[in-house]
């Protein structure tokens, strides 16, 4: 009888200890909570809508043409969320995130065009040349992509900006006492591609969105730095097809 009455007040202190854990759960650490917000978002994307237009010259067999060239596109950039690191401070959260990352770019290939204003009088077919050049769109939008990603802070403010957006967002949601963000975005410095060989005619220029990022000099093409403007907004516009005009003249 005694030991079945020790049993009784065993069982029951255990009952009362569990009820007590159960009623009070250990709180969770609202880092753990942002972090873990953070992976479920995965990424943060932002896009580059350009414009590229320039003039050539090519070399051919019969009168040179002389040809205007323009496509539009669409560089596209992600930050990944999946590797974060938090340091708190007060209210102040420090955020380290991995390095911005490029997608491939994306032209509207299905949809570009072609007009002539008057034949072209060589032994080259017209159609040809004019896939030439856009045979090279890739190689510009890659090289493109590398430059903005080097040099274009505005990319790398945009991206901070809507991370802090989200964790201030979370925060405030789990009450975790945040009421500022620093976000660390490490800038490596990317090698950029190699340009496509663009002939371009003697002195003129290749221009993305009205900035010029190429020259020709003396017959050589010459790379030219540029810096991208602060952001305007953000456009939901899509790429249009491009043009190609060619116009048959004597050197």
């Amino acid at each position: 009888m005694r030991y079945l009455l020790v049993a009784i007040l065993l069982l029951g202190l255990g009952v009362g200890i569990g009820t007590h854990w159960a009623e009070k759960p250990q709180p969770t650490d609202p880092l753990t909570v942002i972090v873990t917000q953070l992976k479920t978002q995965a990424i943060i994307e932002h896009e580059r809508q350009i414009a590229v237009w320039y003039k050539a010259c090519p070399e051919v067999v019969g009168v040179n043409p002389e040809m205007f060239v323009a496509w539009p596109g669409k560089l596209s950039f992600e930050l990944p969320l999946d590797d974060v690191k938090l340091e708190r401070s007060g209210n102040l959260l420090t955020v380290h995130t991995a390095a911005i990352r490029p997608d491939e770019p994306a032209l509207p290939t299905d949809s570009l065009e072609y007009l002539a204003t008057e034949p072209i009088l060589n032994l080259v077919n017209e159609a040809e040349l004019v896939n030439a050049e856009l045979r090279k769109a890739s190689g510009i939008a890659r090289y493109l992509t590398s430059y903005y990603l080097k040099r274009d802070d505005t990319l790398y403010e945009a991206m901070a900006e809507e991370l802090k957006s989200l964790i201030l967002r979370i925060g405030g949601a789990i009450d975790a006492g945040i009421t500022e963000v620093r976000v660390d975005i490490p800038r490596p410095d990317p090698k950029l591609p190699a340009l496509p060989k663009l002939e371009l005619c003697p002195g003129s220029a290749a221009d993305v969105n009205g900035l010029r990022f190429a020259k020709d000099e003396s017959g050589f093409l010459i790379p030219v730095a540029f810096r991208v403007p602060p952001a305007s907004g953000k456009t939901t516009e899509q790429p249009r097809g491009a043009a190609v005009i060619i116009d048959a003249k004597k050197k």
